[in-house]
């Protein structure tokens, strides 16, 4: 949901500090005095529990690999910036381009609006990944309570876009995946409003799916849970969820989305007007990664103000104030 803010400055007052706030920028000298480091492993090691990590947009990828044994709150500006106008002043991505684990010690952890150009390992139990433009995400044996939502799949055939050999209660909501998908029996957890383009997704019954749009007519690669009552008020462009519990079978695929109608890499798959997914899905939610309580936001902005728009004057006034307009927005 989106809030626009009004920031009221009326005095000094003190709050007693809980969590410590640290600045990644790779185009910045390091200061850890003033909490400011070149390197997302460096600010880890610095943290304690519960402290949250920036990582500041960059025109160079942050490559070096990072282990997180801490619960830390890791942070980025979102993706795609600079093809959604009107969202945020800042145009440059966190983009991280090492390999990303998760390991034990960093259960509760957060992660949201970063760009990742590789892989995150996760190998310990209750992760949230959010908001991030995503290429490989592995979830090792044995683990339970990982959740992945608002979430962009790049398309890259050599890696699996999300996958486990045995994971637990796994909760994917409004996410648009166009990896494979791979989840061997067993597993259990639920899919929500995604939307779905790979012509191989193997999802064992054991899962709840709701909502979802598989945009792909290929069926040889598709595997799906048995019908009943948890798979309802999915859509296909094809037959693969059928036509009971309120699934629907071969939709129109040019009604569906805006498509070719944007420029922009995430904004292609909202729904046109008169899409056959608007109101389709339970309680009256639109179907796909836009609908629901909790829909995807372009750009992976992260929760919290955005400045959208920023106006600086080329003067100084004579009583030495410089003249400027900033716009924010909550997301």
């Amino acid at each position: 949901m989106k809030r626009i803010y009004t920031i009221l400055l009326c005095g000094i007052f003190t709050i007693p500090l809980v969590a410590v706030h640290f600045r990644v920028n790779n185009q910045l000298a390091a200061n850890p005095a003033a909490k400011i480091y070149t390197t997302l492993q460096a600010a880890h090691d610095a943290a304690y529990n519960n402290d949250t990590i920036m990582v500041e947009g960059s025109p160079v990828t942050y490559g070096d690999n990072f282990t997180c044994t801490k619960k830390l709150f890791i942070k980025g500006p979102g993706y795609f910036l600079d093809e959604n106008p009107g969202i945020s002043a800042n145009k440059l991505p966190a983009r991280l381009g090492g390999m990303y684990k998760f390991n034990s010690g960093s259960s509760g952890a957060v992660v949201m609006g970063i760009d990742h150009t590789y892989m995150i390992d996760i190998s310990v139990s209750n992760i949230t990944i959010r908001r991030c433009n995503l290429q490989y995400l592995p979830i090792n044996d044995g683990l339970q309570n990982i959740y992945i939502s608002e979430c962009y799949f790049k398309e890259t055939p050599q890696y699996t876009s999300v996958s486990s050999n045995l994971v637990t209660n796994l909760v994917v909501t409004n996410c648009i995946i166009k990896g494979d998908v791979n989840f061997l029996s067993g597993c259990t957890g639920t899919f929500i409003n995604n939307i779905f383009t790979s012509t191989y997704i193997n999802i064992p019954t054991g899962f709840v799916m709701k909502n979802n749009i598989i945009f792909t007519t290929e069926k040889p690669g598709i595997n799906l849970p048995s019908p009943d009552a948890a798979i309802i008020y999915n859509m296909s462009i094809s037959d693969h969820f059928g036509t009971a519990n309120n699934n629907k079978a071969n939709v129109s695929a040019t009604a569906l989305f805006v498509g070719d109608a944007t420029e922009s890499t995430d904004g292609k798959w909202k729904l046109k007007a008169g899409s056959p997914a608007l109101a389709a899905g339970e309680g009256g939610v639109d179907c796909g990664a836009y609908g629901g309580p909790k829909p995807y936001i372009l750009s992976g902005l992260p929760v919290g103000p955005v400045i959208y728009e920023l106006n600086v004057s080329s003067y100084v006034r004579p009583d030495g104030k410089l003249p400027m307009t900033i716009k924010v927005k909550g997301w």
